[in-house]
């Protein structure tokens, strides 16, 4: 019996002193990547944006609640991924003058968050506060759009889920939790569900862009038929 006691003992020990190796090694991390404790709204939205822009969405957790920083983290990898080659492509497509407004769209439903946006602070009062997101969205030219058959469960996966009183615009409540301020996004089980689906599928959609990308700069017959040759392969992509 005092075996098995000491065991157990052992045990929760060496689990705790994982989590606290886990914890300070994030904490460390942010430190390191400059993300200040936000001790003003200000400074929540500061640092928010600058981890959405640079598609840390594991930073950006440290300045949202429980429930919606739970799902950043969980799904920082994929969203990154999927973030930055959607970044890469828009732009060797823009540079090259090839970008379409039916391309500009899908990567805009694509994109778990978009990083084009702006943030406001308005309502502070005591411990509480609120945010005004808006979204840039992407611009159109007038071109006629056709339509792409792809998986809705892969569109703008973080924010789908969010207050959106009028197009483009999110209003979220902010909180002040142990000295810091932080967004109260919602975080519902249709959020975790596409969370899933981003962590299962994203390098089926990432694969694509990153060739797109590729040979856009390289091949001229793909630079001839960019968004055909990206709507085939993302559209095979949505099969899978």
């Amino acid at each position: 019996m005092a075996r098995l006691l000491g065991l157990i003992v052992l045990i929760g020990l060496v689990g705790g002193g994982v989590y606290l190796f886990m914890f300070k090694k994030a904490d460390t991390e942010r430190t390191v990547k400059g993300y200040k404790k936000a001790e003003t709204p200000q400074l929540a939205v500061d640092n928010f944006r600058k981890a959405i822009d640079a598609r840390e969405f594991d930073m950006a957790a440290f300045y949202c609640t429980a429930g919606f920083a739970e799902q950043l983290k969980r799904g920082h990898e994929a969203a990154s991924k999927l973030g930055t080659a959607i970044d890469n492509l828009t732009y060797q497509m823009n540079e090259r003058k090839l970008m379409r407004d039916e391309v500009k769209n899908v990567l805009y439903a694509l994109d778990p968050f978009p990083k084009d946006l702006q943030i406001t602070v308005g309502k502070e009062s005591g411990d509480t506060a609120e945010a005004t997101l808006v979204f840039s969205g992407p611009s159109s030219s007038g071109e006629q759009v056709g339509t792409w058959v792809l998986k809705p469960e892969i569109f703008h996966v973080y924010i789908r889920s969010m207050k959106a009183p009028k197009p483009n615009t999110v209003v979220a409540p902010m909180k002040k939790e142990n000295g810091e301020w932080k967004f109260d996004f919602s975080s519902d089980n249709n959020l975790q569900l596409r969370v899933a689906y981003m962590n299962s599928k994203y390098m089926n959609y990432v694969n694509p862009m990153e060739t797109v990308t590729q040979e856009v700069k390289n091949d001229p017959a793909t630079r001839e038929n960019a968004t055909s040759r990206i709507k085939t392969l993302l559209e095979s992509a949505a099969k899978e």
